[in-house]
C-alpha cells in the first residue's frame, strides 16, 4: 500500500485545494451480481473481513443501475442469470465509458472452453469456480481493492501534476519574459563593446606606432654615445689608467646591453601588436639550417653539436619560426654545463599537432622555475650569464600566436628539454 502526505493541487479556477493522498484509509466499492439471494449473502460474508462497501444486484439489468453513477473498484458476476446473462451484462458494462476498465470476475460452474473464450470476449480479467473457495476469493478481490486504490492514487498525483505544469508554464513565461529583457540588454552591451573595441584597436595601434618611434628616439642617443666612447677610448687610451679603462669597459658593455634590451623588446612589443599573419608552408629542416648559419661563430668557439631529425613542413611564417629556434639555440648553448653543448632537435606527429623537441645536456631547471622562466624579464642566473629575459617570452608569445603551447621538462643540473606545438 502507498503513503502519501497530503498535497495541494490547483483547481480550474485557479484556486488551489487539499487532495488526500492516502488511499488507503478510504473505502472502494466492490459489486456483487447474481440472481440467487443465498449465493450475494454467501460473497458478502465472506468478503466482509475485507473491510469495503459491498453493494449488491440481482440481475444484469440492477448491475447497470449500480454502475450508472458508482465506480467500483472490482465487479463479480455470475456467468448464468435469467433475462440477461452475465456475458451480455459485461459487454455492456464494456460498452459504457465510466466502466469500461473496471476488473471483472465471473462466478461460474462451469469450466469449458466455450465459457472461456465468450468470457474473456466480454471482457473478464479472470474466472471464479464453484464452489468458491473463501481464501482465494479474498485474496483475488483484495488485489483489486489495492489496486483501485492506487489506480486513485495516480489519478491525485496526475491532478497535482496539472497543478505544477500549469506553474511551470507560467514561470517558463516569465523566464523566456526575462530572457527577452536579457536579449535586450546583451544587445546594448554589444553595442557598448563593439565601441570599447575600437576604441582598444586604436589604442593598440597608437601604442605601434609609439614602440616604434620610441624605438628609434631611444636608440639614436645610444648609437651616439657608443660611437663617441669609442672615439674616446681611440684617442685617449694610452692616457687611461687601470681605473679608467675600467670605467670605459662599464660604459661600453651598458650601452651594448641597453641597445639589445631595445632590439627585444621592440620584437616583443611586435608579438603584442601584429595584426593578423599570412601563414605558409615553412620547411623546418630549412629553418634549423639557416639558424645554424647565424650562430656559426658561437657554436664553433663553444663546441657545441647540434641535429636535427624528422623535421616536418608546418603551416607558419618562416621569420618567427626562425625566431624560435634561434631563441632557444641560444639558450642551450649560453647555460651550458662544463661538457661542450649538445643539442638534438626533432619533430614528432601527435594527431593535430607538430611536437618539437630541444633537448640538450646543459644546467638544467628546478621545477619550481618551469613556468617562471616564461616571464618577461625572468632570468634565473642574474648578471652571471649575459642576455635581457625577453627571448622565451618571445618565443612563447610567437607559439601562442600559432595556436599551440610551449612547455620545459628538465631538473638540475640533467639538462633540458623544450617542446613546443604547431598545429598542421
Amino acid at each position: 500500500m502507498l503513503e502519501e502526505a497530503p498535497a495541494r493541487a490547483m483547481t480550474s479556477t485557479g484556486q488551489v485545494r487539499d487532495l488526500d493522498l492516502a488511499p488507503q484509509n478510504q473505502r472502494v466499492k466492490i459489486l456483487l451480481v447474481d440472481d440467487r439471494p443465498a449465493n450475494l449473502l454467501a460473497l458478502e460474508t465472506i468478503l466482509e473481513d475485507l473491510g469495503q462497501e459491498l453493494v449488491k444486484a440481482t440481475s444484469g439489468k440492477d448491475a447497470l443501475r449500480q454502475i450508472l453513477n458508482e465506480d467500483f473498484a472490482v465487479i463479480l458476476l455470475d456467468v448464468k442469470m435469467p433475462g440477461m446473462d452475465g456475458f451480455e451484462t459485461a459487454t455492456l458494462i464494456r460498452e459504457r465509458e465510466r466502466s469500461r476498465h473496471t476488473p471483472i470476475l465471473f462466478v461460474t460452474a462451469h469450466k469449458d472452453d466455450e465459457h472461456l473464450f465468450r468470457g474473456y470476449y466480454a471482457g473478464a480479467v479472470d474466472f471464479l469456480y464453484k464452489p468458491i473457495n473463501p481464501e482465494v476469493l479474498r485474496s483475488k478481490v483484495a488485489v483489486f481493492v489495492d489496486l483501485s486504490r492506487k489506480t486513485d492514487l495516480l489519478q491525485k498525483h496526475a491532478a497535482i501534476l496539472e497543478a505544477r505544469n500549469a506553474e511551470l508554464e507560467r514561470t517558463i513565461l516569465e523566464r523566456h519574459r526575462a530572457e527577452e529583457e536579457v536579449r535586450r540588454l546583451n544587445g546594448e552591451l554589444e553595442v557598448r563593446v563593439a565601441d570599447r573595441t575600437a576604441e582598444l584597436v586604436r589604442a593598440n595601434e597608437e601604442l605601434r606606432q609609439f614602440g616604434y618611434a620610441a624605438s628609434h628616439d631611444l636608440r639614436e642617443p645610444l648609437r651616439t654615445v657608443a660611437s663617441y666612447t669609442q672615439l674616446l677610448n681611440r684617442r685617449y687610451a694610452a692616457q687611461f689608467d687601470d681605473e679608467a679603462r675600467e670605467f670605459m669597459t662599464y660604459i661600453t658593455d651598458s650601452v651594448h646591453r641597453m641597445d639589445t634590451l631595445l632590439s627585444d623588446l621592440l620584437a616583443y612589443s611586435h608579438q603584442l601588436n601584429a595584426r593578423q599573419q599570412v601563414l605558409a608552408p615553412v620547411d623546418t629542416e630549412a629553418v634549423l639550417q639557416g639558424v645554424l648559419l647565424n650562430l656559426d661563430t658561437s657554436i664553433r668557439e663553444s663546441g657545441s653539436v647540434i641535429q636535427g631529425r624528422d623535421l616536418p613542413e608546418v603551416m607558419s611564417d618562416f621569420a618567427q619560426v626562425g625566431q624560435v629556434f634561434q631563441n632557444l639555440i641560444v639558450n642551450a648553448i649560453k647555460y651550458r654545463s662544463a661538457d661542450p653543448p649538445h643539442i638534438e632537435i626533432w619533430g614528432e606527429d601527435t594527431d593535430d599537432f607538430w611536437t618539437f623537441s630541444f633537448r640538450d645536456n646543459g644546467l638544467g631547471i628546478e621545477p619550481r622555475y618551469h613556468e617562471q622562466i616564461f616571464g618577461i624579464f625572468k632570468r634565473l642566473h642574474g648578471r652571471e650569464y649575459p642576455g635581457t629575459g625577453i627571448g622565451l617570452a618571445l618565443v612563447k608569445r610567437i607559439i601562442e600566436r600559432h595556436g599551440g603551447r610551449i612547455w620545459v621538462e628538465s631538473e638540475a643540473g640533467k639538462g633540458s628539454t623544450f617542446k613546443f606545438t604547431l598545429p598542421k
